[in-house]
């Protein structure tokens, strides 16, 4: 048997050079497809295909089963392959051979969705989208680490946020407009398609990532995914604490938003396709103000003071919404919180990069990402029986019920961010020296 521990990796340090915009581009345009096919699925197309499907009676319960699969398995997927990439020497680098893999299976799955036409085949489609999507989004989402120094993280995470933006307000009114008919349901199928390849295509010609020559190997790799020691980074775990709290408020709110305004205020379900997508829209142009902003205060300034006002704009914007007795009260609640999300997502990723353990950045941030994950997998489990059992009584009470539990999931994230310390980030010279490699 050998003895003998296997080779160090090699792992690449951050560039020592200010980014270009085409940096920041290439990192964070696809971070649009992404947030554009969710925004869509998990707003809009989901809730309503479930719908048509097993009736208004059973939707609750149906779309908590089929959120919280996904969410699961979604989670797993990233932190597995994200483990991988880290450990990857193909010659294009650690992430896109994962991330063109990942976009081209998840093209050939999507073909089958129009035809979907029970829960069981509705269900073997959506798992196949997050296996495969999140086999290329575990190891893209570590490239902002990889290829931009931490005193710009605050840029690109600004970047990434106007992306995430721009993607879940322009998929969700896409998928409300769309969502009409059968053959909505296949144009907004390739338009899907479309965009994923794109700008992944967008992505592999605007970076250009410096390999690894050898590795830990995938045996390790693999073992590596279950030894993912925290205690010695406890701020990192009160930032997983942090997000997890947030985005159990966030994934609620999505869960049952379609459902609130049709059912709560009284709009009907083909109206509140249209109202939540006009909510979109002006929630989107609220945080827009805002995002760029926020992201570049936050390199100067402390990233835990700009999530504190993001999230406390948040929580009094998320009461105003829960107990909004019109669409018109609702909807100014709605512009209050965009401004507050943008900030919010601004900051986000900046903050997770900044306190990411050494040594494995792609299954850090799986890790990291697993917090939001196990939230979505929780928050309908609640959900799902709560608005259910109440809404027997009093049709619409469960899902105000609901978006009052999420103000206070939002709160307690919140709290947690008082526990975290900020790593203080060395400044970087405007210099135009490339990426240093490093061994550990």
């Amino acid at each position: 048997m050998e003895n003998s521990s296997p080779a160090p990796m090699q792992e690449l340090a951050a560039p020592t050079h200010a980014p270009t915009v085409k940096t920041y581009l290439g990192i964070s345009l696809f971070w649009f497809a992404i947030s554009f096919f969710w925004g869509a699925m998990l707003i809009i197309v989901m809730p309503a295909r479930i719908e048509d499907i097993v009736g208004p009676a059973n939707k609750d319960g149906a779309w908590a089963l089929v959120a919280s699969v996904g969410a699961l398995l979604s989670g797993l997927t990233q932190i597995v392959f994200g483990a991988l990439s880290d450990n990857t020497t193909h010659r294009m680098g650690r992430r896109q051979p994962y991330l063109i893999g990942g976009v081209l299976a998840t093209s050939v799955v999507l073909l089958f969705f129009p035809g979907a036409q029970t829960l069981g085949a509705l269900l073997g489609v959506y798992i196949g989208v997050q296996l495969f999507l999140n086999i290329a989004n575990g190891p893209y989402q570590a490239l902002m680490p990889d290829m931009i120094p931490p005193a710009y993280h605050g840029r690109a995470s600004a970047y990434m946020g106007v992306c995430l933006l721009l993607g879940r307000i322009g998929g969700a009114a896409i998928a409300g407009a769309m969502m009409q008919s059968e053959q909505g349901v296949r144009n907004l199928t390739w338009i899907f398609i479309v965009i994923l390849n794109a700008l992944m295509i967008v992505n592999v010609l605007c970076l250009k990532e410096t390999p690894i020559t050898h590795s830990v190997g995938v045996r390790e790799a693999l073992k590596s995914i279950l030894t993912v020691p925290l205690r010695p980074y406890p701020s990192f775990v009160w930032l997983m604490v942090s997000r997890f709290g947030i985005n159990l408020g966030l994934t609620t709110v999505t869960f049952c938003l379609l459902y609130y305004v049709g059912d709560t205020l009284g709009q009907g379900e083909q109206a509140a396709k249209g109202i939540v997508s006009r909510f979109l829209v002006l929630a989107t142009v609220a945080a827009l103000v805002g995002t760029l902003p926020a992201g570049y205060a936050s390199d100067r300034f402390s990233k835990k003071t700009v999530l504190f006002v993001s999230n406390g704009v948040g929580i009094v914007a998320g009461t105003l919404f829960a107990f909004a007795p019109n669409v018109a009260v609702a909807q100014i609640a709605v512009i209050i919180f965009g401004v507050g999300f943008g900030m919010f997502a601004a900051v986000d990723w900046a903050l997770a990069c900044n306190l990411l353990p050494p040594g494995a950045p792609a299954k850090y941030l799986g890790v990291w990402g697993f917090s939001d994950n196990i939230a979505q997998m929780i928050a309908p489990i609640i959900a799902g029986p709560l608005a259910y059992s109440l809404n027997q009584s009093s049709p619409g009470a469960g899902y105000r019920l609901l978006m009052g539990l999420a103000v206070v999931y939002f709160a307690l994230g919140t709290v947690a961010i008082a526990f975290i310390k900020e790593n203080p980030v060395e400044p970087v010279l405007e210099t135009a020296i490339g990426p240093t490699t490093k061994i550990y």
